[in-house]
């Protein structure tokens, strides 16, 4: 009898845990729906679509970036092949001034006119560097993954990712203009793109603690599955 009641109990506790989660993801998606139905429209304006950019011309400084957690490493180089050394830098301001030193003392080496600066995407890691870039005189852009990984299968034949190498294998997808232009959400779009990452991420948790759950109560009460 006391089995009983202990299996009853526990199930209860399942049933209300189920709701509370129902409850929870349904107040979520309200309020992202709310906020996706007041700003598409203002968003829609801004356009959020990527553009490749064409191929690099002479004069053109194309600086690469391999962007990671804790240091990032760059090289400079130019249409003609022209390049400085792999370095590594710190992702963080003093890390990003230093290495802007060594593009502006590259672009005076290489008599250039203009700079790009292209990194592969790499989530929320690239945005000290690209809110540090914005404020200067620099195009930024970015290279699909996809292409870096071909573009190293081509050169040497291997897709195997090398700190030294991923640099130099983004500027070659650069300059052959098959990078991407960037485009920055700001005010009520970056409140939206970020609200809608929160919500994604909360429906797959909500996800992978239902599936938990029936296994939970299949194991435990079969006579109700």
């Amino acid at each position: 009898m006391r089995k009983k009641e202990t299996e009853l109990t526990l199930l209860s506790s399942c049933v209300i845990q189920l709701a509370i989660l129902k409850l929870m993801m349904k107040s979520i998606y309200l309020q992202g729906k709310h906020v996706l139905s007041s700003k598409e429209e203002e968003i829609s304006m801004k356009g959020s679509r990527t553009k490749k950019t064409s191929t690099i011309q002479e004069g053109t400084l194309i600086v690469a970036i391999d962007v990671g957690m804790v240091n990032n490493h760059g090289c400079c180089t130019t249409a003609d092949g022209r390049s400085t050394k792999t370095v590594s830098f710190d992702n963080t301001r003093a890390g990003i001034d230093s290495f802007w030193g060594l593009i502006l003392a590259s672009k005076a080496r290489f008599q250039c006119t203009e700079v790009i600066v292209g990194y592969e995407s790499t989530g929320p890691y690239a945005e000290p560097l690209i809110h540090y870039l914005r404020q200067k005189s620099v195009k930024l852009v970015q290279v699909n993954p996809l292409h870096t990984k071909k573009m190293k299968e081509i050169n040497d034949n291997s897709p195997l990712k090398s700190d030294q190498k991923d640099p130099r294998v983004i500027a070659d997808v650069i300059r052959l203009g098959r990078a991407l232009s960037v485009v920055i959400p700001e005010g009520d779009a970056a409140y939206l793109r970020r609200l809608n990452n929160v919500r994604e991420r909360h429906v797959r948790e909500r996800t992978s603690l239902l599936n938990q759950l029936q296994q939970f109560v299949f194991l435990l009460f079969p006579e109700f599955t």
